[in-house]
């Protein structure tokens, strides 16, 4: 469980509060809007592949930690998250089974034994394409407008998430709604942003690329 969990820290697939000052409250009308967009790119995404940057912000430390690599997503629960810098790392999801490997370690988990296990795929599934974001009984969901994106702010309700972070954030791209940057915070108040670029979205992906083996 432990092992797993830190992975998700580390995969998940969100903006802090610094990163906030430039938002403002969405509308009762701009609401409406996001959520029509949103569920419609939702819809819309068969697959999605993009570099990434992650920057981790340790509060006891001064310098942020920050890898690089490669996400590939195939509708509906096809995920692969390839860490390249500073180390290489792989995160595969394919329906129930997750592979976390490195270059001396691999376990494969069955996401089904474990309720936890379940919401994090699915938290991680809606981090990349938008989809069930809108759950009241899961989220309290704050609509942030901003100049160049749009942003939502999700509070967990459920106490098996709240088991994982204090708050995630999706910032969408104003043109098609895909998702372009993601932050969580985490219980102890530490925060993990990633950012996507070199997005490609609908190509045609191999499901080789997610394999468990």
């Amino acid at each position: 469980m432990k092992k797993f969990l830190l992975t998700f820290s580390l995969c998940s697939i969100i903006i802090a509060a610094s990163a906030q000052s430039g938002y403002t409250s969405a509308t009762e009308t701009q609401q409406k809007e996001m959520i029509e967009r949103i569920t419609q790119s939702s819809e819309q995404l068969k697959t999605l592949q993009c570099d990434f940057i992650q920057k981790k912000t340790i509060s006891i430390l001064a310098d942020e930690m920050i890898s690089e690599g490669r996400m590939s997503f195939k509708q509906t629960d096809k995920l692969r998250w390839e860490y390249t810098k500073p180390y290489h790392y792989e995160f595969v999801m394919n329906g129930d089974k997750v592979m976390i490997s490195s270059e001396t370690t691999k376990n494969v988990i069955d996401v089904n034994s474990s309720k936890v296990f379940r919401e994090i795929s699915k938290i991680i599934v809606s981090g990349i394409n938008g989809s069930g974001i809108f759950d009241n009984s899961k989220f309290t969901a704050q609509f942030m407008v901003g100049a160049k994106d749009n942003m939502v702010i999700l509070t967990p309700k459920q106490k098996e998430i709240k088991q994982l972070f204090n708050k995630i954030s999706l910032c969408f791209n104003k043109s098609d709604y895909s998702v372009n940057s993601v932050e969580i915070e985490e219980l102890n108040e530490d925060k993990m942003f990633i950012e996507m670029k070199n997005k490609q979205i609908n190509k045609e992906l191999s499901d080789a690329l997610f394999d468990i083996r």
